[in-house]
């Protein structure tokens, strides 16, 4: 019901609702299986940190969605979750890393699904409990996505770090065959650029 309707909205109730909840809870209990398997299997050493800063990041946004009532977008962010964490887990972390961040995520979402949560929890041995707190350091990004433009039409992304000069911008730019493609041969009349979000370049 809250993934379709905001609390203050009129709630619509549909039978449809209740089975796609349901599938969504078993493949959160098949996730909770994978992430045991993983802890099992205790690797040595670690991809990246991604799971680390993912969870960061989510137990921020269902902190602050908990607070404003969001609860539509509570919903929304257990889904994106379990599209990350399903194939993150994948990349093999510590047993340390993966049970830590796995049971800050199971504690995240007990308002939400009370039973399978404490159910997961117990299976991992968590016996202390209490709301994981975000680091804000981990929520800034340290690369971003800069969108380019060509006479205010869409043309491409590229990567960057936060706060690049324009000039960086364009370097980049000139290494990218899809956008290039637009610019070989014309003259370039003004560049627009705000700053760690896009660059329009008018020809």
């Amino acid at each position: 019901i809250l993934s379709d309707s905001p609390p203050e909205k009129e709630v619509q109730w549909l039978e449809e609702g209740i089975i796609s909840s349901f599938k969504f809870i078993q493949k959160l209990w098949n996730l909770n299986s994978k992430v045991i398997e993983e802890i099992k299997k205790d690797h040595k050493n670690e991809h990246n940190n991604e799971v680390t800063k993912y969870t960061n990041k989510f137990i921020e946004k269902m902190t602050k969605n908990l607070d404003t009532f969001g609860y539509n977008k509570l919903i929304a962010n257990m889904h994106e979750m379990y599209s990350f964490l399903i194939k993150q887990v994948e990349y093999g972390y510590k047993k340390t890393t993966l049970k830590e961040n796995y049971k800050k995520i199971l504690i995240a979402i007990n308002p939400i699904v009370p039973h399978l949560s404490n159910e997961c929890l117990e299976m991992i041995n968590s016996e202390k409990i209490s709301w994981p707190i975000y680091d804000l350091s981990l929520l800034r990004e340290e690369k971003i996505k800069i969108v380019i433009q060509i006479n205010g039409k869409k043309r491409g992304l590229v990567e960057s770090k936060i706060d690049a000069s324009e000039e960086n911008i364009i370097s980049m730019i000139k290494n990218d065959e899809k956008i290039m493609k637009y610019l070989d041969n014309i003259t370039i009349k003004k560049k627009i650029y705000i700053k760690d979000k896009l660059l329009n370049i008018i020809i």
